[in-house]
């Protein structure tokens, strides 16, 4: 689970992604560069199909403060992706869990991140450089929009959360000494938008990127468990990997309170 930042804390992230950006930025890039993944999908749904090949787990979760983890266990990892958040946090998620699962060799050794870990600052830069290169210059294109027009435009564009945005103009602000810029940022960092779907729509934006999916989706995982069976019936860990599968079920259902039977 990520720091919550909040105006009064954003130079200290700002800070720590200074320390990072380079081990991060490159690998970002390299991701970004490669033409045989990037030619898949848009950015966004790519994170999506990558979490699918290690069997994404989709479940609506009622806490607006947990986005995600990797469930490990016995070896095995497993993506999870809370989908009561809206679609644009599922999406920045979906590339801190890919950081993860690829680059992280400190933090998989339990369900919920429970302390704030240099890997979980670098798993959050990893999604803004991957959904959010370049956010900067389409900003200022958008010159003739009031400043909140023009973040929305910014989320709606590269398919990411409000707080990712401003995240990523305040750092290109400080590195450029734009400080206007920055007092902008901090005086709407903390804002409460609960008419956020109904602006996106005043700007002719497509609002179902700030409403939650609801998906409820093991079925992947458990058709790679099926797959496997029918094409090697003789061996027995078949039964492990359902366990497995039953196991995480059976958790999150304790999490959120919900049947998540459904695949």
């Amino acid at each position: 689970m990520s720091e919550f930042i909040t105006a009064s804390n954003i130079d200290q992230v700002i800070r720590k992604n200074r320390e990072i950006a380079e081990e991060v930025s490159s690998l970002a890039l390299t991701l970004r560069t490669n033409h045989s993944v990037m030619m898949v999908a848009s950015v966004p749904q790519l994170a999506l199909l990558i979490l699918q090949g290690y069997g994404l787990v989709q479940i609506p979760i009622e806490d607006r403060y947990w986005s995600g983890a990797i469930y490990v266990k016995d070896g095995k990892r497993i993506p999870v992706i809370n989908t009561a958040l809206p679609r644009a946090n599922q999406y920045f998620t979906a590339w801190h869990e890919i950081y993860h699962l690829l680059f992280d060799y400190v933090s998989l050794d339990h369900f919920i991140e429970a302390d704030q870990t240099l890997e979980e600052r670098k798993a959050e830069y990893f999604a803004a450089k991957m959904l959010l290169n370049d956010v900067e210059r389409y900003y200022a294109e958008l010159s003739e929009m009031d400043f909140l027009s023009r973040i929305f435009c910014c989320m709606s564009a590269y398919q990411a959360p409000y707080k990712a945005v401003l995240i990523s103009l305040y750092e290109y602000a400080e590195k450029i000494g734009f400080k206007k810029l920055q007092d902008q940022i901090r005086e709407v960092f903390d804002l409460q938008i609960n008419d956020l779907a109904d602006r996106f729509k005043s700007l002719g934006l497509d609002d179902s990127l700030v409403k939650p999916s609801y998906v409820i989706n093991t079925g992947y995982l458990q058709g790679k468990i099926r797959e496997q069976k029918k094409e090697n019936p003789e061996l027995t860990y078949h039964e492990d990997n359902e366990a497995f599968l039953e196991n995480i079920k059976k958790e999150l259902t304790l999490l959120t309170g919900k049947n998540s039977d459904k695949n």
